[in-house]
């Protein structure tokens, strides 16, 4: 067993490598006879699907502050109520540092299994060096997210981290590293020379993962504006117009020693809750919108804290070990109809737009006008997204901050975080 100390000394600094408890049979069919290369490979791809999972929920609950998807109720911590929705956002704080140091950890651990992958031969080594490029450019792109036009750095390879560059130019290396990554997974061999959880049930194969990454690399076409690309992306991807629109990538979580519960669930019936919908989430709905009906809970009574008042308690995640989505094909869906309308192809926009419409039990509508589709699909993207992390990069990327509620006297839209203080 000695073969399997890299492993151990693995667990033993990264958290992230909890999450099948360091357990060696996991993704090893062999574990006494495993090389040092094989199970490092296998513990870094599990710790890198561990990782992203990590600190996510402050991200998650930051941005739809900040989008005015909903209010984040904590007695303990009035940044969620003061920080996010008045400014200024702490640069030291934990809101922005500790979802932007595990997006970072997680690169590290990607940066470390391409450099093990070219030890594999031949088709294991392009599928595995495809795998950890794509979990790379998607913790990049979430970061990027957070501060926009403050930048990342993208280059953070060895000792000395490389510069920080703007929105434009992180998205063209994000949206480069997924199509590096494609082109390694269609060298691939027909299976990875490890195991994913069932978050990628129908993509843990090179093949179908290549349909995942292509899916990523139609979201960062579609944030550059280059639609054409976002078009091309989504012919790769598993998009189905006509298919389940919950069927995608997902975080998993369990109740297994070392492993993580859903940290966006709670019981929305409690006595107190802390996440709570926007009353505007209510105010725009559409009368039999299941998107609405769905995802939040009418409570018996409001809860009022700092001047904000809400009844909508959350139930996107309906257990605490409820998976969370990544990427779906509601989404994908809603990114080709967003592409042609970019193209002024309104026809196949609408119908992307009525066939998410119809499967959330409404009627059908037309786009008449440029202006008019867009705003028609931020609607469809803020009712099927909800709470999945888009609203406020979407109403940023379209310039339409002024559309977000001002709840109190004081309070303003946030356009970016800072770049963290030790950054700097």
């Amino acid at each position: 067993m000695k073969n399997l100390k890299t492993v151990s000394l693995l667990c033993g600094i990264s958290a992230s490598l909890f999450f099948f408890g360091c357990s060696s049979e996991q993704d090893i069919d062999d574990p006494n006879a495993a090389s040092e290369t094989s199970a490092s490979i296998a513990f870094l791809a599990t710790g890198i699907e561990a990782g992203i999972r990590l600190d996510h929920q402050i991200y998650l609950r930051s941005v739809a502050v900040m989008g005015r998807d909903i209010y984040y109720f904590e007695p303990s911590d009035p940044r969620y109520t003061q920080e996010l929705m008045r400014g200024p956002i702490d640069a030291n704080g934990f809101l922005l540092t500790r979802p932007w140091a595990s997006r970072y950890r997680v690169i590290r651990d990607c940066n470390t299994l391409i450099d093990r992958a070219a030890e594999l031969s031949g088709g294991d080594g392009n599928s595995t060096a495809g795998f950890a490029r794509t979990m790379m450019a998607y913790q990049l792109l979430i970061n990027l997210n957070y501060t926009d036009e403050n930048g990342i750095r993208v280059d953070v390879k060895g000792t000395v981290p490389g510069p920080f560059v703007g929105r434009t130019e992180a998205l063209a290396a994000i949206g480069g590293m997924l199509d590096t990554a494609n082109g390694e997974l269609q060298g691939g061999n027909a299976t990875f020379p490890f195991r994913l959880t069932s978050g990628f049930a129908g993509f843990s194969t090179p093949a179908s993962f290549a349909q995942f990454n292509r899916g990523l690399r139609a979201r960062v076409a579609a944030y550059q504006g280059d639609f054409q690309t976002a078009l091309n992306a989504l012919q790769g991807s598993f998009i189905d117009a006509s298919g389940d629109m919950k069927n995608g990538v997902y975080h998993v979580y369990s109740t297994g020693s070392g492993d993580q519960l859903n940290p966006i669930f709670e019981n929305p019936s409690a006595d107190f809750v802390k996440a709570l919908g926007h009353p505007s989430f209510e105010a725009d709905a559409e009368a039999g919108d299941t998107r609405f009906s769905s995802k939040v809970l009418k409570r018996p009574a409001a809860t009022t804290f700092d001047d904000l008042t809400s009844d909508l308690g959350v139930v996107v995640a309906t257990s605490s070990v409820s998976p969370f989505p990544i990427i779906r094909n509601e989404e994908l869906v809603l990114l080709r109809a967003e592409a042609n309308i970019g193209l002024g192809e309104l026809g196949a926009a609408e119908s992307d737009i009525n066939a998410v419409r119809a499967n959330a039990g409404l009627g059908a509508v037309s786009l008449t006008s440029a202006d008019q589709a867009l705003t028609q699909l931020l609607h469809e993207r803020r009712y099927s997204l909800w709470l999945e992390g888009h609203r406020w990069v979407d109403m940023r990327r379209y310039g339409r901050f002024s559309e977000l509620t001002i709840d109190r006297a004081g309070d303003v839209i946030i356009p970016m975080m800072p770049i963290p203080t030790n950054e700097n």
